[in-house]
């Protein structure tokens, strides 16, 4: 019989979660299961796993660990915490890990981040951190087909564009490229999530007299691939990323990155995506054009279909901890 694992989390948001269950069902009963049904018509399904995954260490997570902990029913149960980065950087949720008690952070059986540069600050902020472990999320490279490319024009941004984002520095460099050359065009796809920024960008737009900068608001993923078709570069000028899921997939798709060097990118991306300033910015944009090279680098690195074995691996150590 298989062991059985459920994977919970609030608000049903299993977006970096769900293209690796179809993936870990050949060796594992592996399942979504909505906190909403916890504990109602799901508290079985719940008491039963072999291993809980809490996909998040929201409110709801840290109670599900005080449900674990005082539940006799899940002595024998194992239990998986995956930590975000935004949630280190949210006080509510900071303060909700320190109000844990040492009993309900003993039931946490493997704490895992995706980023080296995150899991640093965790243990910064909590000692006891220490004992965790660094998985990368994975992608599924076949939603992400190879697009072969050649240099073009249009440069990409995507995301939810909030401040972490950094959309002015994202424009003022974009500007001072387009005074090189002004076929140059930048497309920023996703909504903007601070109100701020929206009049930013009008306000960039209006005193700049840049008619080359175009918002495309949210694209739901599976149209993104032919989005891409008509791209040549991603561009990321984040402050902080715990991996760049959205470049990495427009990688795959044979985009070239161009990868401000926020903490930790080294340990995430080519060396040769990287740039700190403006003539390292500029540079990024030279004819040479590596798209293949792109493509496979992602794949090799973070598709699911070559690295779906880190998490298998990590499961089946869980259930082997006493």
């Amino acid at each position: 019989m298989k062991p059985k694992v459920r994977i919970v989390a609030c608000a049903d948001n299993f977006h970096f979660i769900k293209d690796l269950i179809p993936a870990l069902s050949d060796e594992f009963d592996i399942k979504a299961l909505p906190f909403a049904e916890i504990p109602g018509a799901g508290w079985k399904n719940f008491v039963s796993s072999d291993v809980i995954w809490l996909e998040w260490a929201d409110g709801a997570s840290l109670n599900a660990l005080d449900i674990i902990r005082q539940s006799y029913s899940l002595v024998n149960t194992k239990t998986i915490l995956r930590l975000h980065r935004y949630e280190l950087f949210t006080q509510r949720t900071v303060d909700n890990i320190w109000a844990l008690s040492n009993e309900s952070v003993s039931r946490i059986d493997r704490l895992v981040f995706v980023s080296k540069v995150v899991q640093q600050i965790g243990i910064s902020k909590f000692p006891w951190m220490k004992e965790s472990v660094v998985i990368p999320n994975l992608i599924d490279h076949t939603k992400f087909p190879f697009q072969g490319k050649t240099r073009g024009f249009n440069i990409m941004m995507l995301g939810r564009m909030s401040y972490v984002k950094n959309l002015p520095l994202a424009l003022s460099m974009f500007n001072e490229l387009t005074k090189l050359d002004q076929r140059y065009q930048l497309h920023i796809v996703g909504e903007i999530s601070d109100p701020e920024l929206v009049y930013y960008l009008e306000n960039f737009i209006n005193k700049t007299g840049n008619k080359n900068i175009h918002h495309h608001g949210k694209i739901d993923n599976d149209k993104l691939p032919e989005f891409m078709e008509s791209m040549s570069y991603i561009l990321s000028t984040s402050i902080f990323e715990s991996q760049g899921l959205g470049i990495l997939e427009a990688m795959c798709c044979g985009l070239k990155p161009v990868v401000f060097n926020f903490p930790g990118a080294e340990n995430i991306f080519p060396s040769v995506c990287l740039w700190t300033d403006l003539e390292q910015f500029k540079m990024k944009f030279m004819p040479y054009h590596q798209s293949f090279d792109y493509h496979k680098w992602v794949v090799d690195k973070y598709s699911i279909e070559k690295n779906i074995h880190l998490y298998k691996n990590l499961i089946n150590e869980t259930l082997k901890r006493s």
